[in-house]
């Protein structure tokens, strides 16, 4: 070996020593700002009911989630016995990797469960499950009565979350019908709460097979899956209603089957990102496509697979990404912006989505602040900075890397904070970037790399039930914001309208269920009395709170049918 390669050497190896405490440094500061930065953020005098949805799970629920994750980190730090633990557990996710995809599928079924006890928090959750039990029946919309419409769907949802037409009563979700019909063979069964927990299994499965393709190892692939693992957004996005995994999936999907030779693969690809792209909305996908496309495009082989990949794509973005909007507007089912619009379909969603655009403002690019921490605390201590720090070793993960920064830039554009949600939800489509590059980085880690990632993942799996409490007590808090019900009987249910702990979003009237139960929006204790009388004149009053008020006995109501 000559002298200057014997020093470059030296200086290669010198600098890999120094990395991983560079590493460990920013990874313990940021983990010790994150508590501060949540904390500093509420305003005295208020409390925790105070805030919007989104500043009060910052505040209160991501305080506590990065106190859990620092102390957790710390621990994992201190005592080697753990490090080790986690080393020897990655060697056995190596050898085991199918089993290890069924028992993450098992674990996330019953916090499925457990945690989040099986209930769609917030509109964006609730729109596609009813849309799934709506398909379940064999139908295209349910109908509610019309005298009752703006009761049991508040007007401020109508032609955003749900769809209505006001001539008919008839009423559809308001997004994409991709994870509704998805989850219609389990509403088959109510049991919708499963298909998350099996998209979660399947991704954990793509995670890790990238990260072996992306480095030729298979540590590569059990790290990157217990990165996965040890990152609460990926795990309780993965046990909740939200698009958000099934978006994820069927991206890695996508670009897996890129990655096979072949047209038939490419063909298939066109499938999956078709299903990603009806998913909830068009956008995530377009955002991952992106750089997709343009690597695609940088070889010859590569732009073979164009046409085929094209032929995939087409029949379910004909079938459901034009046919669906197309159909359901025939049926006088339109968001509220083209259904006020004296315009043309195409102008009229052409128009629509201009208006979810505009430069951010100061508020707004506090909000995406927040979104970052959100990312950050919701990852395993120092995932996010290897995705981001250490150099792409394969061109995978710079499509990966340019995915992630074209999704989170598109959204400084959009005028809205997330609203609910578990970590920066915005994101999650190109989320796979973070463990994907923690695997990869594991491949080549020296001792002092592997020694910090060991304690990284432990962290985060030590610090997720914490992450798993604050979720459920969120959920059982809306829960309980519902009047009381009896268990058998016919019941009406008037649900007060409690702006800071959005009760509204807790009417919810699915098919079938009408003939016993029917939730509608309060208008206060006399005109709900009234109400219920004129549709059941024999009603009695059951129950009557802040939360609302119930009403039982033998009722006569015209209760939701088919179209």
């Amino acid at each position: 070996m000559s002298q200057a390669a014997a020093m470059q050497e030296a200086a290669n190896a010198s600098e890999a020593s120094r990395w991983p405490r560079g590493l460990l440094l920013l990874t313990l500061a940021l983990a010790i700002l994150a508590p501060l930065a949540m904390y500093s953020g509420r305003i005295p005098g208020l409390g925790e009911f105070d805030y919007l949805i989104y500043y009060r799970l910052l505040f209160y629920n991501d305080f506590t989630n990065s106190l859990a994750m620092l102390a957790a980190f710390l621990l994992a730090l201190a005592v080697r016995p753990v490090r080790d633990w986690i080393t020897h557990a990655a060697d056995w996710v190596s050898r085991h990797a199918w089993q290890t995809c069924v028992l993450a599928f098992v674990a996330l079924a019953i916090a499925a469960r457990v945690v989040y006890q099986g209930f769609p928090l917030a509109m964006d959750e609730y729109a596609p499950l009813l849309q799934a039990r709506i398909f379940a029946q064999g139908d295209l919309a349910i109908t509610y009565p019309r005298e009752l419409l703006d009761r049991m769907v508040v007007p401020g949802f109508q032609g955003s979350f749900i769809h209505v037409d006001r001539e008919t009563g008839h009423a559809i979700s308001g997004y994409w019908p991709g994870l509704a019909l998805l989850m219609t063979p389990f509403a088959w069964f109510k049991a919708e709460w499963m298909l998350n927990p099996l998209l979660g299994a399947m991704g954990l499965w793509l995670i890790g097979d990238l990260a072996r393709q992306a480095s030729g190892s298979e540590r590569a692939r059990s790290w990157a899956m217990l990165a996965a693992l040890a990152c609460p957004q990926y795990t309780i996005n993965a046990m909740s209603y939200y698009a958000m995994t099934g978006l994820l999936t069927l991206n890695l999907l996508f670009l897996w089957l890129l990655l096979r030779p072949g047209p038939r693969d490419a063909f298939l690809a066109g499938i999956a990102g078709s299903l990603a792209l009806v998913m909830h909305n068009p956008v995530p996908h377009a955002l991952f496509a992106i750089p997709v496309g343009i690597w695609l495009l940088t070889s010859e082989d590569r732009r073979r697979k164009l046409i085929p990949l094209a032929g995939g794509y087409v029949p379910l973005t004909a079938l459901l990404g034009l046919g669906w909007p197309l159909l359901t507007s025939e049926m006088g089912l339109r968001p509220t912006a083209i259904a006020a619009a004296d315009v043309g379909f195409v102008a009229s969603w052409v128009e629509r989505l201009g208006q979810l655009f505009v430069l951010p403002g100061v508020d707004m690019l506090i909000v995406r602040s927040y979104a970052a921490w959100k990312t950050l605390i919701w990852a395993a201590p120092g995932l996010l900075l290897v995705a981001f720090l250490v150099k792409p070793r394969h061109a995978l993960q710079r499509v990966l890397l340019a995915a992630f920064l074209i999704t989170f830039a598109f959204y400084f554009m959009v005028p809205f904070d997330q609203g609910h949600g578990w970590g920066y939800r915005y994101i999650h489509s190109a989320w796979g970037l973070i463990p994907i590059a923690v695997g990869v980085f594991a491949a080549k880690a020296d001792d002092d790399g592997g020694r910090l990632l060991a304690a990284a993942v432990f962290a985060g799996l030590l610090a997720t039930p914490a992450f798993l409490w604050t979720t459920r007590e969120t959920i059982s808090t809306s829960i309980a914001l519902q009047p009381a019900t009896p268990d058998q009987g016919k019941a009406l249910v008037f649900i007060a309208n409690r702006p800071s702990l959005y009760t509204l979003d807790l009417i919810r009237n699915y098919p079938g269920e009408g003939d016993r139960i029917l939730r509608m929006w309060s208008r206060g204790a006399d005109k709900d009395a009234t109400l219920a009388a004129t549709i059941a004149p024999d009603a009695v009053l059951y129950s009557a709170d802040e939360r609302g008020s119930t009403w039982t006995k033998k009722m006569q109501t015209p209760v939701p049918r088919k179209p």
